[in-house]
């Protein structure tokens, strides 16, 4: 009985430790009011078909105290996309969207679009 116990407190800890290399790929999300100039923007489908916007801003970041700036996704879907067709390179986008992070890597996606 003993040795059973052993490999289920075994078996518990090896899938806390899983769970815990996994959890710190997802952030939780934020929302943010982003204020951006436009770097490019596309009108695409996604998987069902239906359109969907992607702009592209550039996002001021630093490592080891060196500055560099890098491109962003902002995605738009649903009643957005239609508002947000008349947008286009250097314009500027003004919008609370919702900030997720994986991986490492940001994507904002359109919650509000502010004129």
């Amino acid at each position: 009985m003993r040795m059973g116990h052993i490999k289920s407190s075994v078996m518990i800890l090896c899938l806390a430790v899983i769970l815990v290399m996994f959890l710190p790929a997802t952030a939780p999300a934020e929302d943010v009011l982003l204020n951006a100039r436009i770097q490019d923007v596309a009108i695409a489908l996604d998987k069902n078909g239906k359109q969907y916007v992607r702009i592209i801003v550039n996002e001021e970041r630093s490592l080891k105290g060196i500055a560099y700036e890098v491109g962003v996704p902002v995605l738009g879907f649903g009643s957005h996309v239609e508002k947000a067709r008349s947008l286009k390179k250097g314009d500027t986008l003004k919008a609370v969207c919702d900030r997720k992070e994986s991986q490492g890597r940001i994507t904002y996606f359109i919650l509000k679009l502010v004129q």
